[in-house]
């Protein structure tokens, strides 16, 4: 996963609270990082509104292969991009480094768009593949 495949980044400050008793972000944090640059993509590409219910996209998977320790005080950045639409889900790869530019974690995740009310998964709408398309050169799509 290399550096110029990402379009997108975002920056986070770490805190006191993500900090483990040996000093540095605990590896449950990371997927809480995750979580906030994957919302901050789909801002980006105005999918989300105020109401969190319309998001209607679950986590299936989520996998984070651990590089270096982040520590107190270091401002990380996350690229992050989709790498794959299918039928109802679509994957999303992150690229997390360091304040100083050192690579801290790879890691990839995959969403399922879903109906909360039937309780089921459903198709990527089309408003959202539009935009991830147009957004994502080089895009793989399958179903």
């Amino acid at each position: 996963m290399t550096q110029d495949l990402f379009r997108f980044s975002t920056q986070l400050q770490i805190r006191w609270r993500d900090l483990d008793p040996m000093g540095h972000v605990n590896n449950a944090v990371y997927f809480t990082y995750l979580e906030q640059s994957r919302i901050h993509y789909l801002h980006r590409l105005d999918l989300v509104t105020a109401d969190p219910s319309e998001i209607g996209m679950i986590l299936a998977e989520a996998t984070c292969q651990f590089k270096s320790p982040l520590k107190l005080g270091e401002q990380t950045t996350i690229q992050v991009r989709v790498s794959e639409l299918r039928n109802s889900s679509f994957i999303f790869e992150y690229r997390m480094e360091g304040g100083d530019g050192r690579l801290a974690a790879l890691a990839r995740s995959v969403q399922v768009c879903y109906d909360y009310t039937a309780q089921r998964a459903v198709p990527i709408p089309e408003r959202w593949r539009a935009a991830i398309t147009a957004y994502e050169p080089g895009l793989k799509a399958t179903d």
